[in-house]
């Protein structure tokens, strides 16, 4: 457990300058492991945090489990939105709520001067989940502040005050959960008969 955030990551497994070179079968036992396996206790959400695009552990968590639903990240070049539509595509023909989309390194703030640069450009991800139907649930900036705390293992959105970063997490934050609640009132009802 991590600041009250119960986690679990292939990274505790293997050797520091390992990679992870897997497939089907491998992959869905690792998935079957994780869920079933470990003691989560009681959760108030299940985040799992997959890699890009569409692959055999998209798949196996799909066929494993009934999730609430996707939240598709991409940053807003028009390459990485495609690879992110493959994405909402396969989803959706595994039947999996896609719950919105966010943009990542959306912009830049210079910590010296304060001026805001769009690097990859801007607000493609607002564009796709507007086209596509979806809500858009917010930009995470590319800063280097968020990346040195990240590197750090201080998480930016438990920053105390007025920091920005921390506000933009906690707002996507808020978003994500507010969809998950929509989910939940939505989806069909069970009926015990005892």
């Amino acid at each position: 457990m991590v600041r009250g955030v119960k986690l679990i990551s292939m990274g505790y497994f293997l050797p520091k300058d390992e990679a992870v070179i897997w497939r089907g079968p491998m992959l869905h036992k690792m998935i079957q492991q994780f869920l079933g396996e470990v003691e989560w206790g009681e959760l108030d959400y299940l985040v799992i945090d997959l890699p890009p695009g569409t692959g055999d552990i998209q798949l196996s968590l799909c066929q494993t489990i009934p999730l609430t639903g996707a939240v598709i990240v991409s940053t807003p070049q028009d390459l990485a939105l495609e690879v992110a539509s493959k994405a909402i595509a396969m989803f959706k023909k595994l039947k999996t709520p896609i719950l919105g989309v966010i943009e990542n390194m959306s912009y830049y703030v210079c910590s010296h001067c304060g001026q805001r640069d769009e690097i990859f450009g801007h607000g493609g991800a607002r564009k796709a989940s507007q086209k596509l139907g979806y809500p858009f649930l917010g930009e995470i900036p590319l800063s280097s502040i968020i990346r040195s705390r990240s590197d750090g293992g201080e998480p930016t959105a438990l920053d105390e005050g007025d920091s920005q970063y921390a506000k933009v997490f906690r707002d996507v934050a808020s978003a994500v959960a507010a969809q998950v609640s929509i989910a939940n009132y939505n989806a069909p009802q069970t009926v015990s008969i005892e």
